[in-house]
């Protein structure tokens, strides 16, 4: 009676007759420690705070730029209104005594606007010199 051979399969000869090695599995990488010394924590913890007082202030500008940049074109809006009504006032057909009474009234709504401008961009100006990092603010 003879078998038949269906598959051959390769054999490792070894005069000692040991089983094979175990194939190496690979090694999760091991995670490293970081080790911070105290200055250098310091050094972290003042840039940290150094940078989030930057953010805050920037913030802020960027909200009072917007706020002044707001109340500039109101006032902007007002004074053109203002032209346009002492336009109105000189072409219309009122007695010369109310025409220049009302634009006496209209020069000096317009004047005070315009002082009140000057106000602005000092107060602006102002905001501008206070906004910049001091020692104190600890930049």
């Amino acid at each position: 009676m003879q078998r038949a051979v269906k598959s051959l399969q390769a054999f490792d000869f070894r005069s000692d007759f040991t089983p094979p090695p175990e194939p190496e599995v690979p090694t999760l990488p091991v995670e490293e420690k970081i080790t911070l010394s105290a200055p250098d924590l310091a050094m972290l913890l003042t840039e940290a705070r150094a940078e989030a007082h930057a953010a805050a202030m920037s913030l802020r500008h960027d909200e009072q730029a917007a706020r002044l940049k707001q109340l500039t074109e109101n006032l902007t809006e007002a004074l053109a209104n203002l032209v346009s009504l002492a336009q109105h006032l000189e072409s219309s057909a009122y007695s010369d005594g109310f025409r220049q009474s009302a634009l006496r009234l209209v020069t000096a709504t317009a004047q005070r606007i315009v002082d009140g401008q000057g106000d602005l961009f000092a107060q602006s100006r102002e905001f501008s010199q206070n906004s910049t990092p001091t020692e104190k603010d600890g930049s």
